[in-house]
């Protein structure tokens, strides 16, 4: 359809001017005050790379510019804290879509409006001061398309709407492949999902600085382990925990564990390491208490049988939660989430409890991650209901004995939140963040009281080459300050076989504002084109070629550090994990992330 609009719109656009240059002053008059114009018709299919820039330049042949000047006394918001700047336009049809972008004189980006999927747009600027504005309505796939436009200042509502204001961040980002030798085991798989892909990577770092990442094989292929200790400069492949690892480091081979369906990786306070690796008989967890170089590995760790997408968590320095999502031959054929709990760094699991009880009506669909509170020792996880528009918290107060289950957010009926795993996280402060998806946006939800209430959801991405997003994951810092990473894409649809996808980071040092501010930027290049299918083995054939999640995690520097995976040119070569550090910490108002 993009291919069909543009060709219209190069057609069009040589023969008459299609869009219309307009201006308008928007005046203190000591309280709300608008201006209102109709534009258009609007004809293309163009868009920014990721809010960097527009090409072909935007320009009055091709969308409407409006010149604003704001014209306000320098002490309008001290008089009007509550005040802000909206521009809005809107049209008829969600079949066309249409974009916001504000620039100031010297062309910085100071807001944008770009969602699709919609028949409106809200570019909310915030306090803007007075001056000179360039606003620039983008025709982004639509045909002779007419809209209303108004820019609007006025007090915002005294109560969190789900809105946010969206600006260009200025990270920097590079990328280190990490590379294994080949396999010597197991190297002529029956099926390709199962072995060379190194999917679903993980990124840690213990309280020294070294950096570890995993990826899995697959099922009996393991789970990959790669080790730096100089902040992410050079890695060393240490083969797999979960089976081969003595074996590689010995040059004999390669291939083989008991484990890589899924994996997880975290470290305790005193370095020590836990990897989860799944094999849906069971859960292999591998525990290290020297830096990765022996393991003592359990291949029964769940203590359950017919386990499937295991997460762990460490406490201090020995207690491990591993939570997995059973079945069902244990509870009458309905699925439920277990947590064991280990008390020596994650060599054994005495400890079962029961989190979702079905008897009780409560199910779980897709299950997200653990973590623990390491100031008080709450233990959190969030799963996404039987009914797909449910998102719920489990929490444990008790040292994972006894769990209590919130609904947190309920979207209308007939929609779904349940593309792949929900995310959590906790602050230095103690405060909870979610996010998940829509399967077009990735929203955020935040909580000040351990659960108790939580802000209405936000929606983090945008841009042109962020309407549909998937897969977000968020990574908490200092108080209300998150990374969230996401896959993006231009595409209006998740499964479009020609939709081109970025590793995107958004940035928020203040998810308890009434509005928060997000910071986007791109951290890859095109990583992936194809659909990304969010529905497991259920997916069709060369649609699931990234799995369900990347982890990512920030460094004890601020920066933050991105893992994706790196699809080979032909699916029967091998693909690669691949490490996408941030380089220039601006923006970043982190500390050590929690553990």
């Amino acid at each position: 359809m993009k291919k069909f609009l543009l060709l219209i719109f190069v057609c069009l656009i040589t023969t008459a001017a299609l869009a219309a240059n307009l201006s308008g002053t928007l005046t203190d008059n000591s309280g709300p005050a608008s201006i209102s114009w109709n534009g258009g018709p609007l004809t293309g299919a163009l868009g920014y790379g990721g809010l960097l820039g527009l090409s072909p330049p935007c320009n009055s042949t091709i969308c409407d510019i409006y010149n604003l000047t704001l014209s306000i006394p320098s002490n309008f918001y001290s008089s009007n804290p509550n005040f802000a700047v909206h521009v809005k336009v809107g049209w008829n049809s969600n079949i066309q879509d249409i974009d916001v972008y504000v620039f100031d004189v010297n062309g910085n980006l100071v807001g944008a409006s770009a969602t699709g999927g919609t028949i409106s747009e809200d570019a909310d600027l915030g306090q803007l001061p007075a001056g000179s504005y360039t606003i620039q309505i983008v025709p982004a796939s639509c045909v002779a398309t007419s809209y209303g436009g108004t820019v609007n200042m006025a007090q915002e509502p005294a109560l969190p709407m789900g809105k946010a204001q969206y600006k260009l961040g200025n990270f920097t980002f590079t990328s280190q492949v990490l590379t294994r030798p080949p396999q010597t085991i197991n190297n002529n798989p029956a099926t390709p999902i199962f072995f060379e892909q190194d999917a679903e990577p993980r990124v840690v770092h213990d309280p020294v600085g070294n950096i570890y990442v995993g990826a899995i094989q697959g099922v009996p292929a393991g789970t990959d382990l790669w080790k730096s200790m100089d902040g992410g400069n050079t890695f060393t492949y240490l083969g797999e925990p979960d089976g081969t690892q003595a074996a590689a480091a010995a040059g004999a081979g390669t291939g083989v564990g008991i484990g890589g369906g899924d994996e997880d990786i975290d470290v305790g306070s005193s370095g020590k390491l836990a990897l989860a690796s799944l094999w849906l008989g069971s859960v292999t967890n591998s525990a290290s208490s020297d830096g990765a170089t022996t393991w003592v590995t359990n291949p029964f760790a769940s203590d359950l049988p017919e386990d499937d997408r295991q997460w762990l968590a460490f406490y201090g320095q020995n207690v491990v939660y591993l939570t997995t999502k059973q079945l069902g031959t244990l509870d009458n054929s309905t699925l439920t989430i277990y947590v064991v709990k280990s008390f020596d760094g994650g060599i054994t699991f005495p400890q079962v409890a029961e989190v979702t009880k079905p008897a009780l009506g409560v199910q779980p669909g897709d299950q997200g991650n653990i973590v623990v509170d390491q100031n008080n020792g709450n233990v959190y996880m969030v799963f996404i209901g039987a009914y797909p528009n449910q998102v719920y918290l489990a929490k444990s107060t008790d040292g994972g004995l006894n769990w209590l289950l919130k609904l947190i957010y309920q979207s209308p009926s007939g929609t779904s939140l349940q593309h792949v795993f929900p995310a959590i996280a906790i602050d230095r402060g103690g405060n909870l963040h979610v996010v998940f998806n829509d399967g077009r946006r990735s929203l955020l939800t935040s909580s000040r009281d351990q659960g108790a209430s939580w802000t209405t959801p936000v929606q983090v991405n945008t841009g042109a080459n962020a309407k549909t997003s998937v897969e977000p994951w968020v990574v908490a810092g200092d108080v209300g300050k998150l990374n969230i990473f996401f896959y993006g894409t231009s595409a209006s649809d998740f499964m479009n076989p020609n939709a081109q996808w970025q590793i995107f980071m958004a940035q928020t040092p203040n998810a308890f504002r009434n509005v928060p501010v997000f910071y986007i930027k791109p951290a890859t290049g095109v990583m992936h084109k194809g659909a990304i299918c969010v529905n497991g083995t259920a997916c069709p054939s060369g649609t699931r070629n990234l799995l369900e999640y990347f982890f990512p995690d920030t460094y004890m520097d601020g920066n933050a550090l991105a893992i994706s995976r790196r699809l080979a040119r032909k699916p029967e070569h091998h693909h690669y994990a691949t490490l996408v550090p941030q380089t220039d910490r601006r923006h970043a108002h982190f500390g050590n992330a929690m553990m």
